[in-house]
């Protein structure tokens, strides 16, 4: 049965009955406020409660702080400002100045000094690494405050999960054979997060798959030359390449390119959005192609690809869970930004607002905006050690 929650300014809302533990912490003041922003309302009914998090440590302030946290970057979808206000009721001597319009700003804002945090829902650009490492000599300090999008379209940080047509039989496919069919041979790749180019990462034309019989399809498929769908230059893209190529950017020469419906690089209508992607391949048997679970959605005939990291499984689905844990290969994160030299204490009220993200109450408060996922409690603790 639900219960009444009197918010603050004596505003009263219905909210459906959860657990014990979670009234509790609603009618905690520090959760109030998520309820105050009606784009970030609660997720209803299962989707809060999925997430055990008593596990991870609590917030505890190491000292009162003060000052202004300059934030430059991404909102992702509104959280960081869910965030700082949550905070704010621990730290009250703490303000926020923010200009976060993208993902897109957030490296430029280190590089020129106008952030202390920058939010991003992506890797760095190489790029974007050397404009940084060529000015201070050292790398910017990444650390991961949530998990990716799971079924959520849009700019949102949405994990590539890999389709085929209905009408295809192949259900699952481990890495080596998603860069097979979507990449070519290349000297190398960049080692993620550095300008690093490795020659480890390297592989001839014999690594390329380029008909459904390589696959095992046998009949009819055995021959067939299989057809490649996927998005032009984002940072979607960049993080296929990173994930899929080891950091490489060279692909099957039969690749399609389209951008991303909705956005400014390609207008409404014009054939080449991501939605026409998906479109043209839930017609295509032969095709096969990567974008969103919450993209596809609205186009019948496609199924998603089981993936294993390596040779001999195992296969995980594109479950929720299995993007929360990162079980499934193509699972993204989302960060902050530092500019922190090395050797150099965090500033202390840095490092009180990410103790705080990387802490139940945190991940609690990521959970109810309903589009990332928290962290595991081992990918939490890891990052909590990179603050010291």
């Amino acid at each position: 049965m639900p219960f009444s929650l009197d918010l603050m300014f004596g505003a009263t809302i219905n909210v459906p009955f959860r657990s014990r533990l979670e009234i509790e912490k609603l009618k905690n003041p520090m959760f109030k406020h998520l309820l105050l922003f009606p784009a970030l309302a609660f997720a209803t009914g299962a989707h809060a409660e999925e997430w055990d998090l008593a596990s991870l440590p609590h917030y505890q302030p190491r000292q009162q702080v003060s000052g202004t946290i300059r934030m430059g970057g991404a909102s992702m979808a509104g959280l960081v400002v869910v965030w700082e206000e949550a905070f704010k009721k621990f730290q009250p001597g703490v303000r926020f100045a923010n200009e976060l319009p993208s993902s897109d700003v957030a490296m430029a804002h280190m590089i020129v000094g106008s952030a202390d945090i920058a939010p991003c829902g992506r890797e760095p650009a190489l790029e974007e690494i050397l404009g940084f490492s060529e000015r201070y000599l050292y790398n910017v300090t990444p650390i991961i405050v949530g998990t990716g999008a799971w079924k959520t379209p849009g700019g949102s940080s949405w994990s590539p999960v890999v389709f085929v047509s209905k009408d295809n039989p192949i259900t699952r496919l481990t890495m080596k054979q998603v860069d097979g069919i979507f990449g070519a041979e290349r000297t190398g790749g960049y080692e993620e997060g550095s300008v690093a180019f490795m020659t480890r990462d390297a592989r001839g034309p014999g690594g390329n798959i380029r008909t459904w019989g390589q696959l095992g399809l046998t009949g009819e498929w055995e021959d067939k030359p299989i057809q490649t769908y996927g998005y032009a230059q984002t940072g979607m893209r960049h993080f296929f390449e990173l994930r899929v190529f080891q950091g490489g950017d060279k692909w099957n020469p039969s690749y399609r390119e389209y951008a991303e419906t909705g956005t400014k690089m390609v207008p409404e209508g014009s054939g080449i959005g991501s939605h026409d992607m998906l479109v043209a391949l839930s017609h295509d048997k032969y095709g096969i192609g990567w974008s969103g679970l919450g993209h596809a959605e609205s186009v019948p005939g496609l199924r998603p690809i089981a993936l294993a990291k390596e040779e001999g499984g195992p296969y995980f689905e594109t479950t929720r869970l299995n993007f929360q844990t990162h079980d499934y290969p193509l699972s993204r994160n989302v960060f902050m930004y530092l500019n922190r030299p090395p050797g150099q204490a965090l500033d202390p009220k840095l490092k009180e607002f990410l103790l705080f993200i990387l802490s139940e109450e945190g991940q609690y408060t990521l959970t109810h905006t309903g589009i990332h996922l928290p962290l595991t409690g081992q990918t939490l603790v890891a990052q909590r050690r990179r603050l010291d």
